[in-house]
C-alpha cells in the first residue's frame, strides 16, 4: 500500500507492465533486416514551426540589419558570439485576457574553434542499415563525404545570411592548404580515390578537393568587435585519405563557391551515386556539429558501392534526388535555427521518452522497461537506431543523427540517470511535447486544483519565484486545496489557460525585431511523437 508519495504496488506494476508493452511493439521483430522506417528520414516535419536563421525570407536580402549580439567568453580562452531573440507564447482562450508570455533566448551565432573529424572502421553506422520501401538507393557508405560537404554549405550559407549584418564582415573562402601544394597523406588508412563523375567541371573538382582531400580546405569567418569568429559548423579533418578519380592537375585559383552552387554540386553527387536516405541523415548529423565543439566525431569509412551494384540498382524505388536537394535547400536556414539552439537540440532527443500522462513518481516505472530493452539491442546490427525511429519517427532523422556522431550514448546515459533537458522553442518549433507545461489545463471542482494546473498557473500568470518555465518535466501527482494556492491561482482556477507558441523575434542593436511566425503548410498530427498510450494511462 503505497503512502502520500509512493505510488501503490498495484499502480507501480500496471505502468511497468504496460510500458514494457509499449517500449516492446517499437522493436518491430518481423523487419529482420533491422531496416529503418521511411518516415524516419523525413527531415521537413522536424522544422515546421522553426524560424528561419537570422529572418531570412522575412526581412528583404538587399536590407541592411544589425543584430544584438553578445561576445561570451570560455575557459579555453576560444570564445563564441551570441544572438538575442525571444519567444512569445500565449497564455489564454476565452474571455480571461492574460498578457502572453515572452521568453528570451540566445542563439549561437559564431564560434572561436573547429569540431574535430576523424574517420574509423568503428564508427556508428559504418553498416549502413537500409530503408523501409527505399530500394535501389544508398548501396555502400558515403556519410562521411556527405557530412564534409553539408558542413561547407550550411557555413557558405551562414555567411551570405550573416553578411547582410552591419556590424558582421564575413568571409568565405579556399585555405591555401586546400588550394595549393600535394594532397596530404594517411597513415591509418589506404588513399581512396572518390568518384565525383567524369563531366565534374574544374570550379567543382576544386570544391571537392578542399573540402574531402585538404585538413583545412575552407574558413567561413565573421569580424565583430576586432574578433575573428567562425561559422558554428566548421571542421576541421586531419589525414582523411581521400584522392578525386579526376584527370590531371588544376592549378587555376577559383573562388569558393556559394551554398547553392555548391549544392548543385553535391546533388551531381548524390544522383550519380545514387544516394538519397544518407543524404539526410548526414545533414541531421552536421545539425549537432555546434553541439559537440570541442570533441571528436568519428565518421563511418567510405565505401564505395561497385558500378556493378549501381547498375543493380536501377529500376529501384522511384524517388527524386533532385527535388529531394532542393527541399532540403529550402528548408536549409530553419534547420540553422535548430542547430544553433543547441540545448534544444538535446531536448528534442530527450522528448522521445516523454510520456504527458506519467506523474513524476511513476517515471521509473515508465522509463526502466525501455532502457531494459536498449540495453539487450545490439549496437553492431543498427537495431538502435530502428527502435529509436519506430518509437518516434518525427525525430527519427535526429536520432539518427545523433547516433552517427555517437552523441546518441551519451544522451541516453543521461536521460536514464534523470537529466533530461527542456527547451521550450525548440519543442514548438518541432512540434512535439516534452513538458507537462505545454498540456491543456483541466477543470478546478472549485475546492481542489490538480498540482498540475497549479504549476502552469503560477508560471502563466508569472507568480513571484515562478517567473522560469520547472525544468523537470514530468508532471507533478495530487491536488491541493484552493484555498492553500496562490491568490492568482485561485482566480483563475475556473479559466482555461494554456502555454501555446506563437513566435519568434530576432531582436535588432536598434531594439526593433524581425517577427517570424515559422508556419509552413505541414500538417503534422500532435500525436505522431508519441503513439497513444494505454488505457490506464489515460484517466
Amino acid at each position: 500500500m503505497g503512502d502520500a508519495l509512493r505510488p501503490g504496488d498495484d499502480e507501480f506494476s500496471q505502468v511497468l507492465q504496460e510500458s514494457l508493452k509499449t517500449w516492446t511493439s517499437y522493436l518491430a521483430t518481423e523487419n529482420k533486416q533491422h531496416l529503418l522506417p521511411r518516415q524516419a528520414i523525413n527531415m521537413r516535419p522536424l522544422v515546421s514551426q522553426t524560424p528561419s536563421f537570422l529572418g531570412d525570407g522575412i526581412a528583404s536580402s538587399d536590407e541592411t540589419i544589425s543584430f544584438a549580439c553578445e561576445e561570451k567568453e570560455s575557459a579555453q580562452g576560444k570564445g563564441s558570439l551570441v544572438v538575442n531573440g525571444r519567444s512569445t507564447w500565449r497564455t489564454s482562450e476565452g474571455i480571461c485576457d492574460l498578457q502572453a508570455k515572452v521568453l528570451p533566448k540566445q542563439l549561437l551565432l559564431a564560434v572561436g574553434s573547429r569540431l574535430n573529424v576523424e574517420l574509423s572502421e568503428d564508427s556508428p553506422l559504418s553498416d549502413w542499415p537500409g530503408v523501409q520501401g527505399l530500394s535501389g538507393y544508398d548501396k555502400g557508405n558515403y556519410l562521411s563525404v556527405l557530412y564534409f560537404a553539408w558542413a561547407y554549405i550550411i557555413s557558405a550559407r551562414w555567411v551570405e545570411l550573416l553578411g547582410r549584418s552591419a556590424d558582421h564582415e564575413c568571409h568565405m573562402g579556399y585555405t591555401s592548404d586546400g588550394m595549393e601544394g600535394p594532397l596530404p597523406q594517411s597513415d591509418n588508412q589506404p588513399m581512396v580515390e572518390i568518384d565525383i563523375g567524369d563531366d565534374a567541371c574544374e570550379e567543382e573538382v576544386l570544391w571537392w578537393r578542399a573540402i574531402l582531400c585538404s585538413n583545412d580546405g575552407w574558413d567561413a569567418t565573421v569580424k565583430y568587435n576586432g574578433q575573428v569568429y567562425l561559422s558554428p559548423w566548421s571542421i576541421s579533418s586531419k589525414k582523411r585519405g581521400f584522392n578525386l578519380a579526376t584527370k590531371g592537375f588544376l592549378g587555376a585559383k577559383s573562388e569558393a563557391p556559394l551554398s547553392e552552387v555548391a549544392l548543385n554540386y553535391l546533388s551531381r553527387f548524390c544522383v550519380h551515386h545514387r544516394l538519397y536516405a544518407q543524404c539526410s541523415v548526414a545533414l541531421a548529423g552536421v545539425l549537432y556539429i555546434p553541439f559537440l565543439r570541442g570533441r571528436t566525431v568519428s565518421l563511418p569509412l567510405l565505401r564505395q558501392a561497385s558500378r556493378l551494384e549501381l547498375t543493380q540498382c536501377v529500376g529501384g524505388s522511384p524517388v527524386s534526388i533532385p527535388d529531394l536537394l532542393i527541399e532540403l535547400n529550402e528548408l536549409l536556414p530553419k534547420y540553422m535555427t535548430l542547430s544553433s539552439n543547441t540545448w534544444g537540440l538535446r531536448s528534442l532527443l530527450c522528448s522521445t521518452f516523454f510520456n504527458p500522462v506519467i506523474e513524476c513518481n511513476l517515471v521509473s516505472a515508465w522509463l526502466n522497461p525501455a532502457f531494459a530493452i536498449i540495453e539487450s539491442i545490439s549496437p553492431r546490427k543498427n537495431e538502435l537506431a530502428a527502435f529509436l525511429a519506430n518509437r518516434n519517427p518525427l525525430l527519427g532523422t535526429l536520432w539518427l543523427g545523433a547516433i552517427l556522431t555517437d552523441l546518441a550514448k551519451t544522451v541516453l546515459r543521461d536521460i536514464r540517470a534523470g537529466m533530461t533537458a527542456l527547451d521550450l522553442p525548440a519543442s514548438a518549433w518541432a512540434t512535439t511535447i516534452q513538458t507537462f507545461m505545454t498540456c491543456n489545463m483541466g477543470t478546478s471542482n472549485g475546492e481542489s486544483i490538480r498540482r498540475d494546473d497549479e504549476c502552469r498557473l503560477l508560471f502563466i500568470t508569472a507568480c513571484e519565484g515562478h517567473d522560469r518555465p520547472p525544468i523537470w518535466p514530468w508532471k507533478p501527482f495530487g491536488d491541493t486545496q484552493l484555498c492553500d494556492t496562490d491568490l492568482t491561482v485561485r482566480q483563475h482556477a475556473q479559466c482555461f489557460h494554456c502555454l501555446e507558441y506563437e513566435s519568434w523575434e530576432w531582436i535588432l542593436a536598434n531594439g526593433h525585431t524581425i517577427q517570424d511566425f515559422g508556419k509552413d503548410n505541414i500538417k503534422t498530427p500532435s500525436q505522431t511523437a508519441h503513439h497513444p498510450p494505454t488505457s490506464h494511462m489515460l484517466h
